[in-house]
């Protein structure tokens, strides 16, 4: 008995040194758990809050980057629009300023002009429905203005309609040898060219976006009564118990000289809601050539810091009430843990086994895939969700199968293009429901054969496909079961693209040869009737009518003859090795052939060409062909008019090194919705049949090779129903003195 009460007093010794040790081992494991809580919140705070940041300065960077495109529109707009007044008599001015103002208004272009270095206007235009009118400005901003580069002047600030608006004025020289003094000047509503990027511009709930310049004055501000004012001195009027040590020292040191960064700030004020509020800022400058060296524009996005921080105080409060609840369990259930102990490392083990073994099957399938590859490379599962894609497959989602219309929910912090994005997309929910049940049977295939099998399909996306060729391959465990398959898919249609390329380039030679050959044979008749009409001509007396009727007869198959040896040379295929054309020669040998063709087509022909135009840097034939492949597109152009004819102007004129040949028309014009493509191989508006869509392509390739250029203006119905349609292609060639000089 007592042997047996000693064992069970030693039993108790040890059970309660084991409560106790236990007891002291939650105790510290719980004041470590709440001290890591601490430390994990600020920790996570300064983390979030340094992403955020960086969100607004995507943002930041984003608005500056849209302003910089703004202003490099406008300046494009404005030495184009000197180009062409340079071109044109001052009786058709007036239209092309009205045209870019109107084009400029959204941007902020308040008037578009020109004007004599006396201030008065020759010709201007006030967007919207302002009277057009000369601003006294304008000669202060463009006096020291004394080169062709276009520059933006001082910012003014003015008061309409009781609030404050920023104009500048942005102004070139013209440079021209009648117009030597003219100044092509266009006025900016800078609020308004800030403001329209600027008001789409939020940072989490209420977080908002505004701008100044290199003197802190403000060019944008969602509070209308700051635009126009110094930032320094108008924070300070609505708060002066605020010091704004913190904003005034980030725009002085950082801001006004252009740089770019973060910061924090205590502000305020802030959506209606007064007191000390701290804000996290990014800004970052506006760069553009208009700015002149000194001139700095900023962009801000700033927001609360109390929006950041709010998650995670919410975070913060959940972790201490469960680690209360889990100190309360652990001192109750502590003795129960220690004896359960062994039984939960066992679980605990097992559960880290799977999910080692998990891992290692994650990392086996990744390393299948080559991340850097030109092909498309994923993984699905038996559900088609994605697994593991690259970032090829990635584009080509983003590029031809996303659309408005799917819905896809983006989470805040991701974007469409990343990789993360798309994991766990169902592939038959982003493709089109004849594409999905087509790969859904390819999988079927590939499970039911247990082994791979490789296809060609298209991908069709609004106006463009991509031909794919795809392999599918089953991914299969230890136990020979298949849970993914793995898909390889390259892009095909550049390749089919080049095939097609060359047998139309194939067909084109074909057709040319055939041409010569029906030439030649159209040759030997004519050369018997002439043989023929010359014997007779010698035994008919000359002031007969017989006689006059056969040099009719002659005099017609002589110009058939000619037009057979003007095709005959156009079709002949040369090797490209001639350094110089002489374009009026050139030019005259395409206006034979095309003469008859014009004529019958019921179209006018208008000739502008000198007789001293410089020899050009080229080939002969490819000139000529280019010209000739211009006026047939002018001629279908015009002959698709309501009343069927029109009237073609070919002129050429020398300036400086380049020799300019012009083909106008007053066709049906090119909508602008496809004037980006007309370039393009291959790409035609004409029915099939009728046209191959490799003219104008040939044209570019061919000017490209020899240094020259080809641009193109045009006004179709479709864009301006009450303006004359019609289209003019200038073709631009290096003087070929100037090219050995």
């Amino acid at each position: 008995m007592r042997r047996r009460f000693r064992r069970l007093t030693y039993a108790f010794l040890n059970l309660r040194y084991i409560v106790l040790l236990s007891s002291i081992l939650l105790f510290l494991i719980i004041g470590t758990a709440i001290l890591l809580v601490y430390q994990n919140t600020g920790v996570m705070r300064e983390q979030i809050n340094w992403d955020f940041n960086q969100q607004q300065m995507v943002l930041a960077r984003q608005a500056a980057h849209q302003i910089e495109a703004n202003l490099s529109d406008i300046r494009t707009d404005l030495l184009n629009l000197r180009q062409l007044l340079s071109k044109l008599p001052q009786a058709d001015w007036e239209e092309v300023l009205h045209a870019t103002a109107e084009r400029g208004r959204s941007r902020g272009v308040i008037e578009i002009g020109v004007a004599d270095s006396k201030t008065n206007t020759l010709k201007s235009h006030s967007a919207g429905l302002q009277e057009a009118r000369l601003a006294p400005e304008v000669l202060g901003d463009c006096r020291y203005q004394t080169d062709g580069r276009a520059a933006l002047g001082t910012l003014r600030v003015s008061e309409t309609d009781g609030a404050s608006e920023v104009t500048s004025t942005i102004c070139c020289r013209m440079h021209t040898s009648t117009q030597n003094g003219d100044i092509l000047f266009a006025r900016l509503d800078v609020s308004k060219l800030i403001g329209g990027v600027m008001i789409h511009i939020h940072s989490g709930k209420t977080g908002y976006a505004w701008a100044v310049n290199q003197e802190g004055v403000f060019l944008y501000h969602p509070e209308e009564e700051f635009v126009a004012k110094n930032a320094f001195t108008a924070r300070r009027e609505r708060e002066p118990k605020i010091s704004f040590k913190q904003i005034n020292r980030i725009m002085k040191e950082q801001m006004l000289r252009g740089e770019e960064g973060t910061g924090t700030y205590v502000s305020g004020w802030h959506g209606g809601i007064e007191g000390d509020i701290t804000k996290q800022i990014a800004f970052s400058p506006v760069k553009s050539p208009l700015l002149t060296p000194g001139r700095t524009w900023s962009v801000a996005v700033a927001a609360p810091t109390s929006e950041v921080a709010e998650p995670v105080d919410r975070m913060y409060r959940r972790n201490l009430v469960t680690v209360a609840a889990l100190f309360v369990g652990l001192f109750v259930f502590g003795i129960l843990v220690a004896i359960y102990q062994n039984r939960m490392s066992q679980t605990l083990r097992k559960r880290v086994r799977e999910t080692e073994e998990d891992l290692h099957e994650m990392e086996r399938i990744y390393y299948r895939m080559v991340e850097q590859a030109t092909d498309l490379i994923y993984v699905f599962d038996l559900d088609m969700r994605f697994v593991i894609l690259n970032q090829q497959t990635v584009d080509m989602f983003v590029d031809l199968l996303m659309t408005e219309e799917e819905g896809l929910e983006v989470p805040n912090g991701m974007e469409k293009t990343q990789i993360d994005f798309w994991k766990g997309k169902r592939l038959d929910k982003l493709m089109r429901e004849f594409d999905a049940v087509f790969v859904r049977k390819k999988m079927d295939e590939v499970l039911k054969k247990n082994q791979s099998i490789a296809f060609e399909h298209v991908i069709k996306h609004k106006d463009r496909q991509s031909r794919l060729s795809t392999k599918l391959i089953p991914i299969r465990d230890d136990k020979r079961r298949v849970h993914y398959i793995l898909g390889i898919s390259r892009d095909m249609t550049e390749r089919l693209e080049m095939d097609q390329r060359i047998y139309s380039a194939e067909k084109l030679a074909s057709i040319g040869i055939l041409a010569s050959g029906v030439a030649h044979e159209i040759n030997n008749p004519l050369a018997i009737i002439l043989g023929f009409t010359d014997l007779l001509l010698e035994r008919v007396p000359k002031d007969s009518q017989e006689y006059e009727d056969l040099k009719l007869i002659e005099q017609n198959a002589m110009h058939a003859k000619g037009v057979v040896e003007n095709m005959l040379g156009f079709a002949r295929i040369t090797e490209g090795l001639e350094e110089t054309v002489n374009p009026n020669n050139s030019v005259d040998i395409v206006m034979k052939i095309v003469r008859n063709t014009l004529m019958t087509k019921k179209v006018k022909l208008v000739t502008q060409i000198p007789d001293d135009l410089p020899m050009v840097r080229g080939d002969t034939r490819e000139f000529q062909q280019v010209i000739f492949n211009l006026i047939n597109n002018s001629v279908a152009a015009m002959t698709a008019r309501e009343d069927g004819s029109g009237k073609l102007t070919v002129s050429a004129q020398a300036d400086n090194d380049w020799v300019h040949v012009s083909i106008a028309d007053n066709g049906i014009g090119i909508p602008n919705r496809i004037k980006p493509q007309i370039f393009d191989p291959f790409f035609t508006t004409k029915k099939t049949g009728e046209g191959t869509g490799l003219g104008l392509s040939l044209c570019y390739g061919i000017l490209k090779k020899y240094g020259g250029k080809i641009s193109f203006s045009s006004v179709s119905a479709e864009d301006h129903p009450d303006w004359p349609t019609g289209t003019t292609f200038v073709v631009s060639m290096p003087i070929a003195r100037a090219e050995k000089e």
